[in-house]
């Protein structure tokens, strides 16, 4: 029988690994985006996906964002 200090540790480690997942997954998209062609027919797509992966991981990681841009007091918008 497991103790259940492993059996905490295992459901640590497990939802650790899923962050790390998803951190990954995220970075790679923002890697792979189509910085240098503002023309790319896939352009609205991607950004779309990172923005929807962006509020998976604030939302995995019990993350509020808030995006203020001091200059102007204008605010991002995701």
């Amino acid at each position: 029988m497991e103790q259940p200090l492993d059996l905490f540790d295992s459901i640590v480690m497990a939802e650790e690994s899923k962050k790390r997942k998803m951190l990954d997954s995220f970075l790679g998209m923002v890697q792979k985006f189509p910085y240098a062609d503002p023309t790319c027919a896939q352009l609205h797509e991607d950004l779309d996906r990172i923005r929807g992966k962006f509020k998976q991981v604030c939302s995995l990681l019990s993350i509020q964002p808030n995006f203020k841009v001091n200059s102007g007091g204008s605010a991002l918008s995701f």
